[in-house]
């Protein structure tokens, strides 16, 4: 079984349907259920209450474990000097603080099954931007963790893959921004190739690890 953060739309849900076609067993954990899942544990990733009800729900579970894809995340653009503590809270407990807790409570899990773990990044995390200081900073530490997790895991089947896309089209960039970049032909790239790249990337044979993938948005005329 996969278990896929924020299914419900966006990248973890396109990853869900290419899951579900697969015949794989698909489990949501967000606040709203996804279409191609299997099991949807609804939960706010940024209460720890509810990281422990969801992983009270996965061990109830019997299938073994192939995946972990950490997909759930929110962006924030806000000046420099305008920045709340409020902000920094929503941004790091739903990018970072869920992704650490779910992985850890699931540890012993994860090495009985020998189960991957996808923390989907950015190619933010590779350099800075304005009005973006939380976000990126968010998807920096999301990098960091990705790299002790690997350290973690070593001889062990356990894969850890640090997945960092540049912008693709959801509605994910019209929350924080407002501007529907999903109606945009442009250079946006498809959420439906970028989660064809990550489910390419996991079906690689076990004894293949890729540390860390970059998908930059290629802009041409």
């Amino acid at each position: 079984m996969i278990i896929i953060t924020g299914a419900s739309d966006g990248l973890g849900l396109q990853v869900a349907k290419l899951y579900q076609e697969a015949g794989k067993k698909v489990i949501n954990i967000s606040r709203r259920e996804s279409k191609f899942a299997n099991v949807n544990i609804l939960a706010d990733l940024r209460q720890g209450s509810d990281i422990q009800k969801a992983v009270r729900e996965i061990k109830k579970l019997r299938q073994p474990l192939e995946a972990i894809i950490n997909c759930a995340a929110v962006l924030s653009i806000q000046e420099l000097g305008k920045i709340t503590e409020e902000e920094v809270d929503r941004i790091l407990t739903t990018n970072v603080k869920a992704a650490i807790l779910l992985v850890s409570n699931l540890m012993s899990r994860i090495k009985k099954d020998g189960t991957d773990i996808v923390n989907v990044a950015s190619s933010v995390g590779f350099k800075g931007y304005t009005k973006q200081s939380v976000y990126g900073a968010s998807k920096w530490a999301m990098r960091g963790f990705s790299a002790n997790l690997q350290a973690e895991f070593k001889g062990t089947p356990s894969r850890v893959i640090s997945f960092c896309p540049g912008g693709f089209k959801t509605k994910f960039f019209k929350k924080a921004t407002g501007i529907d970049n999903t109606k945009n032909a442009g250079n946006w790239m498809k959420a439906k190739d970028v989660a064809r790249i990550l489910k390419q990337t996991l079906d690689l044979p076990k004894n293949m690890e890729v540390s860390e993938i970059i998908i930059n948005r290629k802009k041409f005329e």
